[in-house]
Protein backbone atom coordinates (compact mmCIF):
# COMPACT_ATOMS: atom_id res chain seq x y z
CA UNK A 1 0.00 0.00 0.00
CA UNK A 2 2.82 2.21 1.23
CA UNK A 3 4.40 1.45 -2.06
CA UNK A 4 1.46 2.22 -4.08
CA UNK A 5 1.28 5.75 -2.20
CA UNK A 6 4.67 6.82 -2.74
CA UNK A 7 4.11 5.79 -6.62
CA UNK A 8 1.29 8.18 -6.85
CA UNK A 9 3.69 11.15 -4.97
CA UNK A 10 6.86 10.61 -7.52
CA UNK A 11 3.94 10.68 -10.29
CA UNK A 12 2.23 13.87 -8.79
CA UNK A 13 5.18 15.87 -7.45
CA UNK A 14 6.40 17.69 -10.87
CA UNK A 15 2.42 19.04 -11.19
CA UNK A 16 2.20 19.95 -7.53
CA UNK A 17 5.28 21.49 -7.88
CA UNK A 18 4.67 23.75 -10.87
CA UNK A 19 1.25 24.41 -9.52
CA UNK A 20 3.04 25.63 -6.35
CA UNK A 21 5.19 27.50 -8.51
CA UNK A 22 2.53 29.12 -10.60
CA UNK A 23 0.78 30.45 -7.56
CA UNK A 24 3.60 31.87 -5.97
CA UNK A 25 4.22 33.73 -9.20
CA UNK A 26 0.66 34.77 -8.95
CA UNK A 27 1.06 35.87 -5.37
CA UNK A 28 4.24 37.96 -6.48
CA UNK A 29 2.33 39.51 -9.26
CA UNK A 30 -0.78 40.45 -7.24
CA UNK A 31 1.30 42.12 -4.70
CA UNK A 32 3.33 43.85 -7.08
CA UNK A 33 0.00 45.29 -8.40
CA UNK A 34 -1.19 46.10 -5.25
CA UNK A 35 2.39 48.25 -4.05
CA UNK A 36 1.85 49.81 -6.95
CA UNK A 37 -2.40 50.59 -6.32
CA UNK A 38 -1.05 51.34 -3.02
CA UNK A 39 1.58 54.33 -4.39
CA UNK A 40 -1.05 55.06 -7.01
CA UNK A 41 -3.85 55.72 -3.98
CA UNK A 42 -0.78 57.74 -2.11
CA UNK A 43 0.41 59.75 -5.04
CA UNK A 44 -3.89 60.62 -5.47
CA UNK A 45 -4.28 61.42 -1.75
CA UNK A 46 -0.98 63.50 -1.93
CA UNK A 47 -3.11 65.53 -4.86
CA UNK A 48 -6.04 65.18 -3.34
CA UNK A 49 -4.41 66.97 -0.28
CA UNK A 50 -2.76 69.04 -2.38
CA UNK A 51 -6.04 70.03 -4.38
CA UNK A 52 -8.52 70.53 -0.76
CA UNK A 53 -5.14 73.14 0.57
CA UNK A 54 -5.46 75.07 -2.55
CA UNK A 55 -9.24 74.89 -2.33
CA UNK A 56 -8.78 76.22 1.48
CA UNK A 57 -6.96 78.84 0.41
CA UNK A 58 -9.65 79.76 -2.26
CA UNK A 59 -12.23 80.10 0.06
CA UNK A 60 -10.25 81.92 2.71
CA UNK A 61 -9.44 84.20 -0.17
CA UNK A 62 -12.67 84.26 -1.11
CA UNK A 63 -14.19 84.81 2.37
CA UNK A 64 -11.54 87.74 2.73
CA UNK A 65 -12.15 89.04 -0.73
CA UNK A 66 -15.90 89.29 0.59
CA UNK A 67 -14.94 90.78 3.82
CA UNK A 68 -13.18 93.59 1.91
CA UNK A 69 -16.10 94.05 -0.63
CA UNK A 70 -18.66 93.80 2.52
CA UNK A 71 -16.55 96.51 4.47
CA UNK A 72 -16.91 98.66 0.94
CA UNK A 73 -20.44 97.80 0.24
CA UNK A 74 -20.92 99.39 4.20
CA UNK A 75 -18.98 102.54 3.49
CA UNK A 76 -20.82 103.18 -0.11
CA UNK A 77 -24.10 102.66 1.99
CA UNK A 78 -23.05 104.99 4.49
CA UNK A 79 -22.11 107.59 2.51
CA UNK A 80 -24.98 106.97 -0.09
CA UNK A 81 -27.19 107.45 3.53
CA UNK A 82 -25.46 110.63 4.34
CA UNK A 83 -25.42 111.95 0.61
CA UNK A 84 -29.36 111.40 1.09
CA UNK A 85 -29.34 113.29 4.18
CA UNK A 86 -27.24 116.17 2.55
CA UNK A 87 -29.66 115.96 -0.27
CA UNK A 88 -33.12 115.96 1.91
CA UNK A 89 -31.33 118.94 3.93
CA UNK A 90 -30.47 121.17 0.14
CA UNK A 91 -34.30 120.52 -0.60
CA UNK A 92 -35.74 121.58 2.62
CA UNK A 93 -33.42 124.35 2.50
CA UNK A 94 -34.19 125.01 -0.88
CA UNK A 95 -37.95 125.12 -0.26
CA UNK A 96 -37.50 127.36 2.69
CA UNK A 97 -35.68 129.84 0.65
CA UNK A 98 -38.04 129.48 -2.29
CA UNK A 99 -41.07 130.32 0.45
CA UNK A 100 -39.32 132.79 2.13
CA UNK A 101 -38.50 134.70 -1.03
CA UNK A 102 -42.82 134.05 -2.06
CA UNK A 103 -43.74 135.48 1.35
CA UNK A 104 -40.96 138.82 0.93
CA UNK A 105 -42.31 139.41 -2.42
CA UNK A 106 -45.97 139.41 -0.56
CA UNK A 107 -45.25 141.39 2.45
CA UNK A 108 -43.09 143.98 0.62
CA UNK A 109 -45.61 146.36 -0.14
CA UNK A 110 -46.57 146.23 4.38
CA UNK A 111 -43.07 146.68 5.25
CA UNK A 112 -43.49 150.63 5.33
CA UNK A 113 -46.52 150.13 7.68
CA UNK A 114 -44.65 148.61 10.68
CA UNK A 115 -43.03 151.61 11.41
CA UNK A 116 -46.46 153.15 12.33
CA UNK A 117 -47.73 149.80 13.54
CA UNK A 118 -44.81 148.54 15.89
CA UNK A 119 -44.77 151.57 18.20
CA UNK A 120 -43.21 150.37 21.26
CA UNK A 121 -45.05 152.92 24.22
CA UNK A 122 -48.47 152.25 22.77
CA UNK A 123 -47.70 148.81 22.67
CA UNK A 124 -45.94 148.45 25.95
CA UNK A 125 -49.14 150.40 27.74
CA UNK A 126 -51.42 148.88 26.52
CA UNK A 127 -49.75 145.00 27.17
CA UNK A 128 -49.47 146.56 30.67
CA UNK A 129 -52.89 147.38 31.08
CA UNK A 130 -54.45 144.44 29.46
CA UNK A 131 -52.39 142.34 32.28
CA UNK A 132 -53.07 144.49 35.44
CA UNK A 133 -56.49 144.05 34.82
CA UNK A 134 -57.16 140.13 34.21
CA UNK A 135 -58.34 138.77 37.17
CA UNK A 136 -55.58 136.69 38.70
CA UNK A 137 -57.33 132.80 39.52
CA UNK A 138 -56.01 131.14 42.16
CA UNK A 139 -57.75 127.61 41.19
CA UNK A 140 -56.86 124.88 39.86
CA UNK A 141 -53.21 126.92 40.49
CA UNK A 142 -52.66 130.48 39.95
CA UNK A 143 -53.11 131.80 36.51
CA UNK A 144 -54.80 134.60 34.41
CA UNK A 145 -56.50 134.91 30.86
CA UNK A 146 -55.91 138.03 28.67
CA UNK A 147 -57.81 139.14 26.01
CA UNK A 148 -56.90 141.42 23.20
CA UNK A 149 -53.45 141.44 24.57
CA UNK A 150 -51.84 142.80 21.99
CA UNK A 151 -52.80 146.17 20.33
CA UNK A 152 -54.73 145.16 17.33
CA UNK A 153 -52.80 146.15 14.52
CA UNK A 154 -49.68 144.51 16.23
CA UNK A 155 -51.63 141.03 16.73
CA UNK A 156 -52.69 141.40 12.75
CA UNK A 157 -48.98 142.17 12.32
CA UNK A 158 -47.99 139.23 14.12
CA UNK A 159 -50.28 136.62 12.65
CA UNK A 160 -49.18 138.15 9.13
CA UNK A 161 -45.45 137.47 10.60
CA UNK A 162 -45.42 133.77 11.20
CA UNK A 163 -43.08 132.19 9.74
CA UNK A 164 -43.87 129.84 6.35
CA UNK A 165 -44.88 126.82 7.54
CA UNK A 166 -41.22 125.16 5.42
CA UNK A 167 -39.48 126.90 7.95
CA UNK A 168 -41.17 124.16 10.41
CA UNK A 169 -40.23 120.87 9.03
CA UNK A 170 -36.93 120.51 10.20
CA UNK A 171 -38.83 118.77 13.48
CA UNK A 172 -40.67 115.87 13.56
CA UNK A 173 -44.51 116.29 13.13
CA UNK A 174 -46.55 117.41 16.34
CA UNK A 175 -43.10 118.54 17.58
CA UNK A 176 -42.40 121.44 15.07
CA UNK A 177 -41.20 124.84 16.34
CA UNK A 178 -39.28 127.92 15.49
CA UNK A 179 -36.96 129.62 18.14
CA UNK A 180 -37.99 133.27 18.54
CA UNK A 181 -36.99 135.86 16.94
CA UNK A 182 -36.11 133.56 14.03
CA UNK A 183 -32.77 133.26 12.39
CA UNK A 184 -34.39 132.46 9.06
CA UNK A 185 -37.58 133.88 7.69
CA UNK A 186 -38.92 136.66 5.88
CA UNK A 187 -37.82 140.60 6.77
CA UNK A 188 -41.67 141.12 7.70
CA UNK A 189 -41.67 138.05 10.08
CA UNK A 190 -38.02 139.08 11.34
CA UNK A 191 -38.67 142.75 11.90
CA UNK A 192 -41.98 141.98 13.55
CA UNK A 193 -40.65 138.70 16.00
CA UNK A 194 -38.06 141.08 17.30
CA UNK A 195 -40.27 143.77 18.54
CA UNK A 196 -42.23 141.38 20.04
CA UNK A 197 -38.96 139.23 21.65
CA UNK A 198 -37.10 142.29 22.50
CA UNK A 199 -39.64 144.74 23.50
CA UNK A 200 -42.91 143.37 24.05
CA UNK A 201 -42.24 140.38 26.19
CA UNK A 202 -39.18 141.72 28.36
CA UNK A 203 -40.85 145.42 28.77
CA UNK A 204 -44.35 145.07 28.94
CA UNK A 205 -45.45 141.29 29.74
CA UNK A 206 -42.62 140.53 32.43
CA UNK A 207 -42.73 143.69 34.63
CA UNK A 208 -46.41 143.29 34.66
CA UNK A 209 -47.08 139.72 34.87
CA UNK A 210 -44.57 139.96 37.65
CA UNK A 211 -46.47 142.37 39.52
CA UNK A 212 -49.45 140.44 38.98
CA UNK A 213 -48.23 136.92 40.47
CA UNK A 214 -45.88 138.63 43.00
CA UNK A 215 -47.87 137.15 46.02
CA UNK A 216 -48.29 133.68 44.46
CA UNK A 217 -44.88 133.34 43.35
CA UNK A 218 -43.44 134.72 46.47
CA UNK A 219 -44.84 132.19 48.57
CA UNK A 220 -44.20 129.70 46.39
CA UNK A 221 -40.03 130.40 46.18
CA UNK A 222 -40.36 130.74 50.31
CA UNK A 223 -41.89 127.17 49.88
CA UNK A 224 -39.93 125.34 47.41
CA UNK A 225 -36.59 127.16 47.19
CA UNK A 226 -35.77 129.20 50.23
CA UNK A 227 -37.29 132.49 52.05
CA UNK A 228 -36.39 135.56 50.81
CA UNK A 229 -35.67 133.93 47.29
CA UNK A 230 -38.17 136.20 45.32
CA UNK A 231 -36.30 139.23 46.50
CA UNK A 232 -33.20 137.99 45.73
CA UNK A 233 -34.46 137.38 41.78
CA UNK A 234 -35.80 140.51 41.83
CA UNK A 235 -32.35 142.08 42.09
CA UNK A 236 -30.86 139.72 39.30
CA UNK A 237 -33.64 141.12 37.14
CA UNK A 238 -35.38 137.80 35.71
CA UNK A 239 -36.24 137.56 32.15
CA UNK A 240 -37.85 135.85 29.10
CA UNK A 241 -36.60 132.23 28.17
CA UNK A 242 -37.32 130.30 25.72
CA UNK A 243 -39.59 131.73 23.31
CA UNK A 244 -40.35 129.61 20.52
CA UNK A 245 -43.52 129.45 18.09
CA UNK A 246 -45.25 126.28 18.27
CA UNK A 247 -47.04 124.43 15.44
CA UNK A 248 -49.16 121.53 16.26
CA UNK A 249 -51.41 119.73 13.98
CA UNK A 250 -53.88 116.53 13.63
CA UNK A 251 -53.97 114.37 16.46
CA UNK A 252 -51.38 116.35 18.61
CA UNK A 253 -52.04 115.13 22.26
CA UNK A 254 -49.82 116.38 25.50
CA UNK A 255 -50.56 114.53 28.80
CA UNK A 256 -51.29 116.20 32.03
CA UNK A 257 -47.90 118.11 33.56
CA UNK A 258 -46.43 120.94 34.70
CA UNK A 259 -43.19 122.53 33.24
CA UNK A 260 -39.68 122.89 34.44
CA UNK A 261 -39.20 124.55 37.62
CA UNK A 262 -36.64 127.25 36.33
CA UNK A 263 -39.14 128.65 33.96
CA UNK A 264 -41.56 130.05 37.43
CA UNK A 265 -44.37 131.59 35.25
CA UNK A 266 -45.22 130.08 31.75
CA UNK A 267 -47.09 132.85 29.17
CA UNK A 268 -48.83 130.93 26.21
CA UNK A 269 -50.17 133.65 23.08
CA UNK A 270 -52.59 132.24 21.40
CA UNK A 271 -51.92 132.83 17.34
CA UNK A 272 -55.24 131.95 16.55
CA UNK A 273 -57.08 133.40 13.33
CA UNK A 274 -60.44 134.47 13.24
CA UNK A 275 -61.61 130.76 11.86
CA UNK A 276 -59.51 128.60 13.62
CA UNK A 277 -61.66 126.35 16.42
CA UNK A 278 -62.32 127.04 19.49
CA UNK A 279 -62.12 123.81 21.48
CA UNK A 280 -57.95 123.51 20.31
CA UNK A 281 -56.82 125.55 24.02
CA UNK A 282 -55.51 124.64 27.01
CA UNK A 283 -56.72 122.50 29.73
CA UNK A 284 -56.28 122.98 33.24
CA UNK A 285 -56.47 120.19 35.86
CA UNK A 286 -56.17 120.19 39.54
CA UNK A 287 -54.34 116.77 40.97
CA UNK A 288 -55.73 114.30 43.39
CA UNK A 289 -52.56 114.21 46.38
CA UNK A 290 -50.64 117.10 44.35
CA UNK A 291 -46.89 116.26 45.37
CA UNK A 292 -43.62 118.76 44.37
CA UNK A 293 -42.22 118.16 41.24
CA UNK A 294 -38.95 116.04 42.12
CA UNK A 295 -36.54 117.67 39.99
CA UNK A 296 -36.40 120.54 37.15
CA UNK A 297 -37.36 118.87 34.16
CA UNK A 298 -41.16 118.62 33.11
CA UNK A 299 -43.34 116.72 35.73
CA UNK A 300 -45.47 114.45 34.33
CA UNK A 301 -48.55 113.28 35.86
CA UNK A 302 -50.54 110.34 36.04
CA UNK A 303 -54.00 111.08 33.76
CA UNK A 304 -55.93 109.19 36.98
CA UNK A 305 -55.10 111.72 39.29
CA UNK A 306 -56.25 114.67 37.31
CA UNK A 307 -59.47 116.34 36.81
CA UNK A 308 -60.67 118.43 34.77
CA UNK A 309 -61.30 121.73 36.26
CA UNK A 310 -61.72 123.91 32.51
CA UNK A 311 -60.54 124.69 29.43
CA UNK A 312 -59.09 128.11 27.84
CA UNK A 313 -60.92 128.59 24.35
CA UNK A 314 -58.82 129.35 21.66
CA UNK A 315 -59.26 132.76 20.97
CA UNK A 316 -57.60 135.02 18.70
CA UNK A 317 -54.93 137.63 21.20
CA UNK A 318 -55.55 136.08 23.90
CA UNK A 319 -52.52 134.88 26.42
CA UNK A 320 -52.68 132.26 29.33
CA UNK A 321 -49.93 132.87 32.11
CA UNK A 322 -49.73 130.38 34.91
CA UNK A 323 -47.48 129.46 37.69
CA UNK A 324 -45.82 126.64 37.48
CA UNK A 325 -46.43 125.59 41.10
CA UNK A 326 -49.04 123.05 41.16
CA UNK A 327 -52.04 121.24 39.42
CA UNK A 328 -51.25 120.38 35.62
CA UNK A 329 -51.98 121.33 32.42
CA UNK A 330 -52.06 119.84 28.91
CA UNK A 331 -53.97 119.93 25.54
CA UNK A 332 -54.75 117.95 22.69
CA UNK A 333 -55.90 117.94 18.76
CA UNK A 334 -58.30 115.33 17.76
CA UNK A 335 -57.05 112.67 15.37
CA UNK A 336 -60.14 113.66 13.06
CA UNK A 337 -59.16 116.97 12.98
CA UNK A 338 -58.53 118.38 9.28
CA UNK A 339 -55.52 117.29 8.00
CA UNK A 340 -54.59 120.90 7.17
CA UNK A 341 -55.55 121.80 10.63
CA UNK A 342 -52.24 124.18 11.82
CA UNK A 343 -52.50 125.61 15.47
CA UNK A 344 -50.04 127.99 16.32
CA UNK A 345 -48.97 129.44 20.02
CA UNK A 346 -46.27 131.80 21.19
CA UNK A 347 -44.49 130.48 24.27
CA UNK A 348 -41.76 131.69 26.28
CA UNK A 349 -40.88 131.49 30.32
CA UNK A 350 -40.46 133.62 32.64
CA UNK A 351 -37.62 133.44 35.27
CA UNK A 352 -33.84 133.49 35.95
CA UNK A 353 -31.47 132.96 33.41
CA UNK A 354 -28.30 130.53 33.73
CA UNK A 355 -25.81 132.72 35.47
CA UNK A 356 -28.69 133.61 37.81
CA UNK A 357 -29.67 129.82 38.45
CA UNK A 358 -26.00 129.13 39.39
CA UNK A 359 -26.03 131.97 41.69
CA UNK A 360 -28.90 130.74 43.52
CA UNK A 361 -28.11 126.77 43.37
CA UNK A 362 -24.71 128.08 45.49
CA UNK A 363 -26.97 129.99 48.08
CA UNK A 364 -29.34 126.67 48.76
CA UNK A 365 -29.49 124.74 51.87
CA UNK A 366 -28.44 120.83 51.13
CA UNK A 367 -31.49 119.71 51.67
CA UNK A 368 -32.77 121.61 49.15
CA UNK A 369 -31.30 121.56 46.16
CA UNK A 370 -31.73 118.33 45.17
CA UNK A 371 -34.89 118.93 43.86
CA UNK A 372 -33.35 122.29 41.49
CA UNK A 373 -30.25 121.04 40.11
CA UNK A 374 -30.54 119.07 36.52
CA UNK A 375 -31.39 120.42 33.22
CA UNK A 376 -32.30 124.41 33.39
CA UNK A 377 -32.94 124.12 29.51
CA UNK A 378 -35.51 124.22 27.30
CA UNK A 379 -37.60 120.88 26.95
Amino acid sequence: MFARLAAAVRVLRPRVIAEIGKSAADARRSLEHLRAEVTDLQRAMRSMQAQGDAIRRIEQRLAELQDSHRSDADGIATQLAALGRDISELRLRESQLRAIARRDAELERRLPQLEHVLDEPIAVAHVGGRIAAAPLRLHPFPHIVVDDLLPARVYEALLEAIPPVEMFAERPFNKRQVGVPPMLAPVYSRRVWRFIANAVAPRAIVPAVLDKFRESLGAWLDAQLMPGALARLEQMEMGCTDGRILLRGRGYSIPPHRDPKWGFITCLLYLARPADDPVLGTDLYSVDGDTDARDTKPHWIPADHCRLETTVEFRPNRALIFLNSSGAHGARIPDDAPESLERYVYQFRIGPGRGQIRELLAELPEHRRAGWEGKITDY
